[in-house]
């Protein structure tokens, strides 16, 4: 895994053995894409709420702190000080990091054990973007750490090559922002920018930052949230018709 000081590997590091870097070739990209992670990417099958109960136990002796909250499309650094809050306690930045520190490696063991898998088509998809001019990253709620701990098992941590977490702020709209800052460093100042996302704060915020929004429905969104998107996927198992919504292509 990467250092957790460092950004992700760019697709370029594993370009002898992974997919082909969609932002090696000569020319800029034109379309900037940001995807969730959690019911977007990959089902965790609860193993990030496991971990993250295990860490508030081992921390802070605390049961139960997610029991009764709806954080479907919410930060990890949302997370934890509401979870904290609830208990009557602060979260200070460093009891961010520390809760951080002891969550990743709760979350490496939670992972097989609930067997986490990609969403139908993922693979499919990421592979045939990394082959074309697009700048591929992550628009996600996850800390760095985990979004890497989640997707690298998985196979397909190194099609993205930086993006907005759960570090750089609470606020969905506020990492998304940080992300696409990161990534336009390997695009075109006027690329076209994507959301795909499964709730409706993954809509919100793709809307706040100017971007055009693709929702899928394999995630944890009820009915008649995602109706504010501009297309609405059942999953990104159809290649040409997630080609089509993300890009524009036939």
């Amino acid at each position: 895994m990467t250092s957790p000081s460092t950004p992700p590997a760019s697709n370029s590091a594993s370009a002898a053995a992974g997919p082909t870097s969609p932002c090696s070739k000569n020319e800029p990209a034109m379309t900037i894409l940001m995807f969730d992670i959690d019911g977007t990417l990959s089902l965790s099958q609860g193993a990030g709420t496991l971990a993250m109960t295990r860490t508030f136990k081992e921390l802070w002796g605390i049961s139960n702190a997610l029991e009764g909250m709806n954080f479907a499309g919410r930060s990890d650094s949302w997370i934890v000080p509401t979870a904290l809050a609830n208990q009557g306690r602060e979260c200070s930045p460093e009891d961010l990091a520390r809760f951080i520190d002891h969550y990743v490696p709760q979350l490496d063991r939670a992972l097989p054990r609930r067997r986490s898998r990609l969403c139908p088509g993922v693979s499919e998809l990421l592979d045939v973007l990394s082959r074309l001019t697009v700048t591929v990253g992550l628009g996600t709620g996850n800390f760095r750490r985990a979004a890497e701990a989640k997707l690298a098992p998985l196979g397909v941590w190194d099609y993205f090559i930086d993006g907005g977490f759960g570090d750089d702020h609470p606020d969905r709209t506020e990492l998304l922002a940080a992300g696409l800052e990161r990534l336009r460093q390997h695009a075109d100042d006027g690329s076209d920018v994507v959301v795909i996302g499964d709730t409706a704060h993954d809509i919100e915020a793709g809307h706040a930052i100017g971007a055009r929004v693709v929702a899928v429905r394999t995630g944890y969104s009820e009915p008649g949230d995602l109706d504010e998107a501009d297309v609405t996927l059942d999953d990104l198992s159809d290649l040409q018709e997630s080609l089509a919504a993300l890009l524009g292509v036939a």
